[in-house]
């Protein structure tokens, strides 16, 4: 054999020894190919969370959920025990749920729910998100209404009465007093009513008028004026502006800008804001409409003289004949009452901006649903309960104005969402309220602690009470 051929031959065994060698280096059992390794779930979402009527036989009906964020509500069948309901839920795969860290069951484990329930979701991989579950008694029909109002403009808490035949029949809180402590919303908590007091203040003038001490068509201003010692110095113009005027808007006077609300009049007194009225632009009283919140600030002014009382004293007097106690002018967050909620504002506004003692006649009134229909019952013109007031004051209060078809003397009324019922809303920083008294004995209230500068919350807001008295009508009580 050829030295040559010998080499070749030599070159590929070597070339074939290598390449067995690298395939046992490859293989060998100190370098073992690790296995694929799937990573754990970081899903902790809650999917559903009820009570299902099967796993709660105390229950009379079964129970919708309704989800805002990581908000659960939960109106179960009005007088079902609250104190031992069992869950039914579904979280992501291969995560847990878990109350005050005691693992839950499904239908099985059972918790007290009076109070507002924090609930833990874990995923596999630790990963937790917290809920809070909120249940009440109620009907389903009227609160899911209201819950999807309160997530839409995100309100906290809600507070709501519906009547009947001079009967509260419907009343409920919904969401938090004060979120930061978790205080849950009643129907007897206060609220501040924004422009609802303007409804307070015509009732003021009314009974002052049956006893004889005020005039509806006599001047404010002027010579022989309810207030004329104390301003003046009026135009001619102004001195033709009557009672009656401001309780219709119809002074002549228009909120451009608007000094009960204005930032820019903070710190001034209700003197010192109506001398800015007095000087400034107007038309002939009694020929335009016009809202006009110091209109009814001046009517305060009035009630005070007349009386010789703060308008505060004098309203609660009116409201005892009434047998409500518990509605007052409110104050700024330092003087919150013990059952006042917490105001929450949006889009960067102050909800504790306003001077209360100041716009305490056209916004400045504090109240709960409850007393609120208490006092509509006195006033609503029906048999069974005896109203505080005269028919025939009743009629003059609920007229409409020759110059607007759409108000009467603190009331608005012929809306085609109401009709044949009187209404009014109210809206200030951190507030939002308003009731229906309805022609057929239904009536309504809606009182919110905040209000948001969303495009069409207003108009929502009508709409919210439209179709609470749209259920109530047909309702079987």
């Amino acid at each position: 054999m050829k030295s040559s051929q010998i080499a070749g031959r030599l070159l590929k065994f070597l070339q074939v020894a290598a390449f067995v060698a690298i395939i046992a280096t490859s293989c060998s059992k100190d370098d073992v190919i690790p296995p694929v390794v799937t990573p754990k779930s970081d899903k902790c979402d809650l999917i559903s969370y009820t009570f299902a009527k099967a796993d709660n036989p105390s229950q009379t009906g079964e129970t919708s959920p309704y989800y805002s964020g990581s908000l659960v509500f939960l109106s179960v069948p009005e007088g079902t025990p609250l104190t031992a309901l069992k869950a039914k839920f579904e979280v992501s795969p291969k995560a847990t749920l878990s109350i005050a860290g005691v693992p839950q069951q499904s239908g099985v484990t059972a918790n007290d729910f009076t109070n507002t329930v924090q609930i833990v979701v874990t995923a596999e991989n630790g990963r937790t998100a917290t809920y809070k579950v909120l249940v009440q008694n109620g009907r389903y029909n009227f609160d899911s209404i209201i819950y999807s109002f309160m997530k839409k403009y995100s309100i906290p808490g809600i507070s709501v009465a519906i009547t009947s035949d001079e009967e509260i029949v419907y009343k409920s809180g919904l969401g938090f007093a004060v979120t930061e402590s978790n205080v849950r919303t009643r129907p007897d908590h206060l609220f501040r009513l924004a422009s609802v007091s303007k409804q307070f203040t015509s009732l003021c003038i009314m009974k002052l008028m049956e006893e004889g001490k005020v005039d509806l068509n006599r001047n404010v201003f002027g010579a022989g004026g309810i207030l004329q010692s104390e301003f003046p110095d009026v135009t001619a113009m102004a001195s033709r502006v009557t009672v009656k005027h401001l309780l219709q808007h119809t002074s002549g006077w228009t909120s451009s800008p608007d000094p009960m609300f204005t930032a820019s009049f903070k710190g001034q007194t209700l003197d010192q804001r109506i001398t800015y009225v007095l000087g400034s632009p107007q038309s002939e009283p009694g020929t335009k409409h016009s809202y006009f919140n110091m209109g009814f600030g001046i009517l305060g002014k009035i009630i005070e003289k007349v009386t010789g009382k703060g308008y505060e004293t004098y309203l609660k007097e009116v409201l005892a004949t009434a047998g409500v106690t518990d509605i007052h002018i409110g104050g700024d967050r330092s003087q919150r009452r013990s059952n006042e909620v917490v105001y929450y504002s949006q889009s960067g506004t102050d909800g504790y901006g306003n001077e209360m003692p100041v716009i305490a006649a056209a916004g400045g009134v504090i109240a709960s649903v409850e007393q609120m229909m208490k006092l509509m019952f006195r006033i609503d013109g029906r048999d069974k309960i005896a109203d505080i007031i005269q028919p025939s004051t009743r009629t003059t209060m609920l007229t409409a104005s020759d110059a607007y078809n759409r108000y009467a003397l603190g009331w608005r009324l012929n809306h085609t969402f109401y009709p044949g019922s009187f209404y009014h809303s109210g809206n200030l920083a951190g507030t939002a309220a308003m009731w229906v008294m309805g022609n057929n004995g239904i009536n309504c209230v809606v009182l919110c602690n905040s209000r948001s500068y969303i495009d069409g919350f207003d108009d929502e807001l009508y709409v919210l009470l439209r179709d609470l008295l749209s259920v109530a009508s047909a309702t079987t009580w």
